[in-house]
């Protein structure tokens, strides 16, 4: 499957919109904070196309060092970003359900790292909060270890701080 994969655009929220509502059913983002996110740091938001339909994409910040243990300590994203920090956050990696499990989500997260390093050589590393049920199927995979359990990330699930270092 040839992929292409490039910068998020304006014209792009509406594709992002429909995958994230359809695989994010707890607490999906809605157009606006999408829309916030993309202007919030277009360099760290990627798009994966199959010809020219829209079939992934993964979000990201640059943040400082950060504690957190629940979600709603960290969701106002935008607060955190700072383009100086070492820490790059994925926010969110969505992959249309039709191509899970086709090497989707790691390219996108391979052409992130590159794309980062390249342009802020400064970040050190990349974190992550999954689902446990995540953790070995996909991003161990991908290079991230769990640097912490998070009990109360979610109530309805536990989540995991997952960490990559450059």
């Amino acid at each position: 499957m040839a992929l292409d994969i490039c910068f998020a655009t304006q014209e792009n929220i509406s594709d992002i919109l429909r995958i994230e509502q359809s695989i994010e059913s707890d607490y999906p983002a809605n157009r606006q904070i999408l829309v916030d996110r993309l202007e919030m740091f277009p360099d760290g938001f990627l798009i994966a196309k199959n010809e020219h339909q829209l079939i992934g994409y993964i979000e990201s910040c640059i943040w400082c060092e950060n504690s957190f243990s629940k979600y709603q300590d960290i969701c106002q994203f935008s607060n955190f970003h700072c383009l100086n920090g070492t820490i790059l956050f994925v926010i969110f990696i969505g992959v249309d359900k039709r191509f899970q499990k086709m090497g989707v989500g790691s390219l996108l997260i391979k052409e992130l790292k590159t794309r980062i390093k390249q342009k802020y050589p400064h970040i050190q590393r990349i974190h992550l909060v999954s689902k446990e049920q995540y953790v070995n199927a996909f991003y161990r995979k991908n290079g991230f270890r769990i640097i912490k359990q998070l009990p109360d990330y979610l109530p309805e699930y536990t989540g995991v701080l997952m960490e990559y270092q450059f």
